[in-house]
Order: structure tokens, then sequence, then C-alpha cells
């Protein structure tokens, strides 16, 4: 789909460079500029790598030896471009990086905004000079505000700053949760690969480039949109008092949750969430799968909702739930039409066969494992890795061909430090 394009990537880490390799998925020619002073970091990521497993031996050989190579994380995030390793704080180093921009569809960097307008690489300046150009800024904080320049990776801005790392734990008075790693950065890189894709559909129209300006920060104020406009409308369950709120309990003995729609652990020690949320609908064959009554539950055959004892009543369901295993239950909740989903652990999606079977994971040449895709699938356009991962500055000699440079012009570049 995206044959033809070409997207210059002046980023590192997680959020960027991932939108740029489902961008790559789908055709792009995606050059990957990294400084030569200062590799991108995940590259070093591979170093606690199980060499017999790692994504590209040969690049995490090079990281055990020292020298710039990389490991299935890296391999993740920059599958399918070419590396160029290039200064773009000397002037020889931005006089390459804009006749490459000559040749470009779309610049995407995540370097802070205050570092960009220093090097004359800001999108007002540039945006004059390549009126085409899609440019996508990617920052902590975005572009306007008290924080704007502020520096912020994901478990900053977007899951410390918003809230949710506060709204996730078992209750006010809990440790803290712990990170997932990169989910901020991962749901923003989906949303930042489409928007770039509407700003190319917009350019086919009106011939003009334009600002993709995204932000950790609004990505993970998106994800928590339901529980804050709640709360903006005084609804109950988004404040912090009251029964069935948002920020009850989870502790086992102590949850105050409508039956339906709560997890519960079996004798195995799997957990079960049961998935009814529109529990008038679901509760009396809920509580038929359970072998309970009404009365042994919710206090009454014919309940008042808005007396029910909901902890009470989650611990009767406890106690019940707690003496079958997860394959039992799973064969009665089946038999009475009760919706529920196993809690698994993450590692356990690599032999799940609905995962399996979604088209989530895709293969790459020359890399051992799957890799992660794009998890919006289209029906006439296939997106998959066309490689690995570059080595560090392995297309360098190539992208300056191309760009009309000749062999004693490199070896200057390379001379001068210019280029690596």
């Amino acid at each position: 789909m995206l044959s033809g394009i070409r997207v210059v990537e002046l980023a590192t880490v997680v959020a960027a460079p991932s939108a740029c390799a489902y961008l790559a998925d789908m055709g792009a020619d995606v050059i990957k500029i990294e400084d030569p002073n200062a590799p991108d970091i995940s590259r070093g990521w591979g170093g606690g790598d199980d060499p017999e497993l790692t994504a590209m031996p040969e690049l995490h050989r090079q990281l055990k030896e020292g020298k710039v190579g990389g490991g299935s994380a890296w391999t993740q995030l920059n599958r399918g471009k070419r590396s160029l390793i290039l200064d773009v704080r000397k002037p020889a180093g931005i006089a390459i990086f804009k006749r490459l921009l000559q040749t470009a569809d779309v610049l995407v960097t995540n370097v802070r905004l205050k570092g960009l307008q220093k090097i004359g690489l800001d999108y007002e300046t540039l945006s004059n000079q390549f009126p085409r150009l899609i440019y996508a800024h990617l920052s902590a904080f975005g572009r306007v505000g008290p924080k704007t320049h502020d520096p912020g990776y994901d478990f900053g801005a977007w899951w410390a700053h918003t809230g949710i790392m506060d709204l996730v734990r078992s209750d006010d008075s809990a440790d803290m949760p712990r990170f997932p790693g990169a989910v901020g950065d991962n749901s923003t890189a989906v949303q930042l690969a489409g928007y770039i894709g509407l700003a190319l559909y917009h350019r086919e129209r009106t011939g003009h480039g334009q600002l993709v300006d995204a932000a950790l920060m609004r990505s993970g104020i998106t994800a928590i949109a339901h529980p804050l406009v709640m709360w903006a409308g005084g609804n109950s369950w988004g404040r912090s008092s009251g029964p069935l709120n948002i920020r009850s309990s989870t502790k086992i003995g102590q949850r105050d949750t409508r039956i339906t729609s709560s997890f519960f652990q079996c004798k195995d020690g799997v957990w079960i969430f049961l998935l009814g949320e529109d529990f008038r609908k679901h509760w009396r064959k809920t509580l038929t799968a359970l072998g309970l009554t009404a009365a042994e539950v919710l206090g009454s055959d014919k309940p008042n909702w808005n007396e029910i004892d909901w902890a009470s009543a989650t611990r009767v369901v406890d106690k019940v739930m707690s003496t079958k295993s997860y394959d039992e239950w799973q064969v009665i909740f089946k038999k009475h039409d009760v919706w529920y989903s196993k809690v698994q652990r993450f590692e356990d999606m690599w032999d799940d066969e609905q995962a399996r079977a979604s088209g989530i994971f895709v293969r790459a040449p020359g890399v051992r494992h799957p890799l992660i895709g794009s998890p919006i699938l289209l029906s006439s356009s296939k997106a998959e890795p066309r490689s690995g991962a570059p080595g560090f500055g392995e297309h360098t000699s190539n992208v300056l061909k191309e760009l009309g440079y000749t062999p004693e012009d490199e070896a200057q570049l390379r001379q001068d430090k210019v280029v690596g």
C-alpha cells in the first residue's frame, strides 16, 4: 500500500520507531537516522537475550562483543528499515538531511522541540522549505503548555502523569503497581501511524503537507476517557466515594463488585473474569451456573438493586468459585452461557490459539521468532515485514549514493565524522 512512500525517521526508543515499523510493514521505505555518537538506546536492551533465542543472532553477537548491535526488542521496533548514521548537528549533516527530505514524503521525529529549533529542523522551518512534507512530531506532553520542553517516556507522561498508574492500584493505600513496559508507547504508535496515513490522504487531495502532532500524555488521557468523562458528569462510578466505583478495592474479601463482571480465583489458582457487564441480563444464569440462589448471594429472591451488599455477595461467590478448577468451571459456564475470560499471563500469548489465528504475529526474513504486527488488519493490503532490523549504519553508503554523493564525497564525510 505504501510502496513509493519514503519515511525519514529521526527518532529513538519505542513509540515513534514502532509507528515507522508499521509503515515499513505496509511497504514504505523507512530510513532511520542514528547519531554516530549515540545509537538508539533500544539496541542495548538485547544484552539480556538468550543467544539461542534472540531474534537476529549476528546483531546480538555484535552487542555482546561491545559493538553496536541489537536484540529482539530492537528487531521488533525497527524491522524493515534502513540505517543511516548521520550527525545532524554538523552543517554537512544538515545538508545531507535536507537533501534526503527532498526525496521524502514523511519525517517522523521524537526529538524535543527546543532541540529541533536549535538546529533548524522544527516544523515551522522545514514546512516552508518542504511544503508537501508530512512532519510527524511525537513528544511527551505536547507542543504547547508549561511542560512543552520537559523530557518524558511513556512511564512518565502516559502512565504516571495521567493518573493511570494510581488508578490501577488495588486500593488507595496499596503499593504502586508494576509497569508493563512500553504499553503507552505502543498505544501511541498505532495512533501516530494512523494519522500519518490520514495526512498522506489529505496531501493527495490538496497537495499540501502538514504537522502530525502526537503526545504520550494525550494518548494516556484518551485511554482513560471513560472514567474521566464519568467523573466530569458527577457519576458515582467515576467518583471516589460509594460502592461500585472505579476506586473500589480489588482485594479478596474487600471487593464490592457486581458478581457478573468481576474476577474470581478457581481451586487450581487460575483466575476467571466474568464479563456480564449488563447485570440484569446476566445475573440469573450466572447464579444458576454457580448453584446459588438470589437469596444466598443478593439477600433476597427479589433484591432491591439499590440496597445490595455487594461486598458480601462477592465473598459468597469467591467461596464457591474456589471449589472447582478452571477446567471444571469453563464447562459449566459454557453450558449456561455465562460470559467469561481466563486471566492469562502475558507470555501465554505466544501459544494462545486465538492470538495465533488473529494474525497479530508476523514473520520477517532472517528473524528467528515471530514479531508483533499491526493490531489493525486490512482486507486488500497485507502488512508484513520485508526484512529484519538493520545493523548500525548498514545502509549509509547506499543512501548516500541514492542522494548523489560520490565515493569520494562519502570518504570525506566519513573522515569528518558526519556519517559513519
